[in-house]
């Protein structure tokens, strides 16, 4: 019995530390084709180095294991390397998605690819505009073509950060300005910003816009992007007294699988 009992309460504290654990969960599924990075896998490779080298636990996960990472960490950080959301989690369903609830529970997911929740799973399920506005209420994505330099944000947060670069899926300041959203913009033009971060008026945690390209184009090369979005995660958005001394356990697919594929 004494035994049973000290097995109890090392499952409890399992749990906790599973649930509550400030890692990273890095999404990458093989199965899901990769829009708007040039070389996927390897871009999702550098991220987790480039964390792993700030003290972050970062892993990759799958589609069943990003949902089951969000579920076990509900203001976890999830950041999506392939340009397209997971039906596990999105499936232009509004406040049925997983990622709805999850952003407004305190949950950080950052995105870098092509236009997010335009798309999920493949490129047949298409939810263009209506995606965002599922998800924030509006459209905040633009196709606008616009060269952005660093504010003072994005100096502080990303030392790294290019002194400018063209952005072809900026977020346009005007219309998180128009919809009340908070905002950090990083890199902008007065008028689009990329990166940036946001909320909505209900978001307890923040959706982050990172070099979002049509099909790869003008973005940093992947080891530039990778070393400038570790620098904002680990400088911004990371607690590291709450970094878990263990990953998890919610991490369904490593990056040694990912690599044989």
């Amino acid at each position: 019995m004494k035994t049973l009992f000290i097995l109890s309460i090392a499952f409890c504290m399992f749990l906790t530390i599973s649930v509550f654990a400030q890692d990273v969960a890095i999404f990458f599924d093989a199965t899901l084709p990769v829009l708007g990075i040039n070389d996927g896998p390897g871009f999702a490779n550098l991220l987790i180095d480039g964390l792993k080298k700030k003290g972050i636990n970062a892993e990759i996960v799958d589609s069943n294991g990003l949902a089951d990472y969000m579920k076990a960490n509900p203001t976890g950080i999830m950041l999506v390397s392939q340009g397209i959301f997971p039906g596990t989690i999105f499936a232009n369903k509004g406040k049925d998605d997983l990622v709805y609830s999850w952003l407004r529970g305190g949950g950080i997911g950052g995105f870098a690819g092509d236009y997010p929740f335009y798309y999920w799973d493949n490129t047949n399920n298409v939810a263009a505009d209506g995606g965002q506005q599922k998800i924030f209420g509006v459209t905040v994505t633009n196709g606008n073509v616009v060269n952005v330099v660093p504010t003072e944000l994005g100096t502080k947060y990303i030392p790294s950060l290019q002194k400018q670069w063209t952005s072809n899926r900026p977020a346009g300041l005007a219309v998180l300005q128009n919809n009340s959203f908070v905002y950090e913009s990083y890199a902008d033009d007065k008028s689009n910003a990329d990166p940036i971060a946001y909320q909505t008026k209900d978001m307890k945690g923040w959706f982050i816009n990172f070099h979002t390209s049509c099909c790869g184009t003008n973005v940093p090369a992947n080891d530039q992007m990778a070393k400038e979005y570790a620098e904002l995660i680990s400088n911004r958005f990371i607690d590291k007294s709450k970094l878990a001394v263990e990953p998890t356990g919610k991490l369904s697919v490593m990056w040694g699988a990912i690599k044989t594929r």
